[in-house]
């Protein structure tokens, strides 16, 4: 039996990438181990999840000094890497001799070292540059992951319109969020009183979280995204992959970012070094953001890929009260609806890509 080992990170990147690919991996007949990498995104809770999908334990994430030095452990056959810095991956293939994979959205330093990239969209081949030659489109992993949510959420019958709030992946984030969204889901009933709203708490957030709002009007569900997301008529979240779930569930949604939360924003390199800075930082790292809101681009996947908004975006110093109200009016605006649903449809994937990506490693290491 082969042996493979995945890399992964964040949240997304575990639950919506590796999930599905180790299920994928395991029907081809590989032996699958997990092991996580560190990243400015987690949540904590990654190694808990992790050990519910692979057999065996799953350590910690790992440094790369550790793992750079290290010179022990299982050979592989093959090292499939779904995000994070590829010298993790580079690492791993060399010290059991085997072909490094990679799966992408975007371009990253290092991939004219994998054996073949992976990646989801045929839109963004043309940032590849030189790598290009090496990357094959094989589809969105997030598709297939949505698939595997078949657990069952059921919304009140008698209620409309259904409205879900993503409070996102850190518990640091969730909490600075929970007045903000209390008062956006109060104002939403007071003008929708029939409207049902719910909180989707991630998965990885801890069980008892959801007692913290108690006191809150307000359903509060650490269901599947994908059985929540069957039957919603509207969302609002962070950027990110639920744009993506979004997507691919038909669900028209509003991805807001008040500037009141950029100082809880985890980001990389020298802006979160910066973020880090006791007493001065959090402030510098806002200024900083606030500087370069005017530059960001898109945030939303499906207005990514394409090239307009689709998906209603909120960035600036927004209240409550206009997340919700814009909120209201789109739910009112039925063809409003309707034509962001046509175009997601048009963007919409199938499931299958975790499917693709076992089939070629399986035939390039076989």
């Amino acid at each position: 039996m082969k042996r493979i080992l995945l890399l992964a990170n964040g949240p997304g990147e575990l639950w919506c990438w590796a999930r599905p690919m180790i299920h994928a991996l395991s029907e081809q007949g590989f032996d699958v181990s997990l092991s996580l990498l560190p990243c400015q995104y987690a949540s904590g809770y990654e190694t808990d999840l992790a050990g519910k999908l692979v057999e065996g334990s799953v350590g910690p994430p790992m440094s790369v000094f550790a793992t750079l030095a290290g010179s022990k452990g299982k050979s592989f056959d093959a090292i499939l890497q779904l995000g994070g810095d590829l010298l993790f991956g580079i690492a791993f293939s060399a010290r059991s001799r085997a072909p490094l994979f990679c799966y992408t959205y975007g371009p990253k330093p290092l991939m004219a070292r994998c054996e073949m990239v992976f990646s989801a969209f045929g839109e963004m081949r043309q940032f590849f540059g030189p790598a290009c030659d090496k990357v094959l489109v094989v589809g969105d992993l997030v598709a297939d992951s949505l698939e595997m949510d078949r657990e069952e959420f059921h919304w009140s019958p008698g209620r409309g319109p259904r409205v879900v709030l993503f409070p996102g992946s850190r518990k640091a984030i969730r909490s600075a969020a929970k007045p903000f969204i209390r008062d956006m889901a109060g104002r939403i009933r007071s003008r929708m009183p029939l409207s049902e709203i719910v909180v989707a708490l991630s998965r990885f957030s801890d069980p008892g979280e959801s007692q913290e709002w108690a006191s809150s009007d307000i359903r509060v569900v650490r269901s599947a995204t994908g059985s929540i997301l069957s039957g919603a008529d509207l969302a609002v979240t962070q950027p990110g992959t639920n744009t993506l779930e979004l997507t691919y569930s038909l669900v028209p949604g509003i991805v807001a970012v008040p500037f009141a939360f950029l100082r809880q924003i985890p980001l990389p390199g020298l802006l979160g070094f910066l973020g880090s800075i006791p007493f001065a930082g959090p402030a510098l790292k806002e200024k900083v953001l606030r500087k370069r809101s005017g530059e960001r681009g898109f945030l939303a996947w499906p207005n990514r890929l394409a090239g307009r908004e689709i998906m209603l975006e909120m960035v600036g110093d927004v209240a409550a009260v206009d997340v919700a109200d814009q909120a209201v009016e789109l739910l009112k605006d039925e063809s409003r609806l309707r034509e962001i649903q046509e175009s997601l449809e048009r963007i919409r994937q199938a499931p299958g890509a975790a499917g693709r990506i076992a089939g070629q490693i399986s035939e390039l290491v076989g």
